[in-house]
């Protein structure tokens, strides 16, 4: 009898332990996993119109007017197929933490969202013009630059004027528009996204995460100005809400709407298949400081990782934003 009250006491105990432990688990925050891989563009891959897991570009003067053509590819000891080894990618990544002045601020008025900063990021950025004893050299030295740099290595790494302005209310379209410049919307943190494309000739355009390693905080400069690709989150600062499972707002499209992290409210990470042929969703999220439902921009480590089009009705960048590959 007494064996069996103490077995009795004992499941009882063991239960209520389980018990505090699984609601312990449900009400923590998601691990914050990071991606090994990234899923690249096939070959052939169209950029000339909207479909999931693509680019939509407009034509490009460069081009005659047209768009670019479908998607290259080139040989990399980090690329297996449609598959980016992000543990290989950072065997060649630039080397260097180069701390540099940041300043970024965010205003609003009724209608507008400002942002104002010199693009140079909160965190150290790699050693720019790239070392030539470093592993990345060999792969920047053979890109080509902009004029004055000949080649892509000897580009540096300078602030600049980042003052743009978005609506605080954007509206969705029925039909997406193309990407007509590189630069596709700013981080919380006063950086670029740029689209993930990268010419190697005027007939070859490739993924430049399946080209080019960049430094620690998958950053690099095009034009002197510092952007982001790829695993571009990495780096950001911003954290969940409190209580969240969800990722954080991390910026702006230059439609006006959020770009958010690869986790949903439960916590789950958001595959290409629940995202339309923008990169985007329309679900609950904090966004303009409350909870609402409205359509936005998720990142992932599926091409093209983060915007494919604008949904909404950009803005038109200022001369030295417009980065428009011509």
């Amino acid at each position: 009898m007494r064996n069996g009250k103490l077995l009795r006491l004992f499941l009882v105990a063991l239960t209520a332990t389980m018990a505090i432990v699984a609601a312990t688990t449900a009400n923590a925050a998601p691990a914050n996993i990071t991606p090994t891989v990234l899923n690249t563009a096939p070959v052939g891959t169209p950029m000339s119109e909207p479909g999931r897991g693509q680019l939509y570009m407009c034509a490009l003067p460069s081009l005659g007017g047209n768009p670019p053509p479908p998607v290259s590819q080139v040989d990399r000891p980090w690329r297996n197929g449609n598959v980016l080894n992000l543990a290989k990618v950072a065997e060649s990544a630039v080397p260097g933490k180069v701390k540099m002045a940041h300043e970024f601020k965010i205003t609003t008025t009724a209608t507008k969202r400002y942002f104002k900063g010199n693009g140079i990021p909160p965190w150290p950025v790699g050693k720019y013009p790239i070392p030539s004893n470093s592993a990345a050299y060999q792969y920047y030295s053979v890109a080509p630059g902009i004029p004055p740099y000949a080649t892509a290595d000897l580009i540096p790494i300078k602030p600049y004027n980042l003052h743009v302005s978005v609506t605080r209310y954007p509206k969705a379209n029925k039909k997406p528009t193309c990407i007509p410049s590189l630069s596709m919307g700013v981080a919380l943190d006063g950086i670029m996204w740029h689209a993930e494309i990268a010419a190697t000739s005027l007939t070859s355009w490739v993924d430049p995460n399946a080209a080019l390693p960049t430094d620690n905080c998958f950053g690099h400069p095009w034009n002197t100005q510092y952007h982001v690709h790829g695993f571009s989150w990495k780096c950001l600062t911003q954290k969940s809400e409190p209580g969240s499972k969800a990722s954080p707002l991390y910026g702006y499209a230059w439609d006006g709407f959020g770009i958010y992290g690869p986790r949903d409210a439960n916590g789950k990470w958001i595959t290409n298949k629940q995202l339309d042929e923008c990169h985007g969703t329309t679900s609950t999220v904090m966004f303009d400081g409350k909870m609402q439902k409205i359509y936005h921009y998720v990142l992932n480590n599926e091409y093209p990782y983060s915007i494919g089009c604008f949904r909404g009705t950009p803005v038109t960048l200022p001369m030295n934003l417009q980065h428009n590959m011509s």
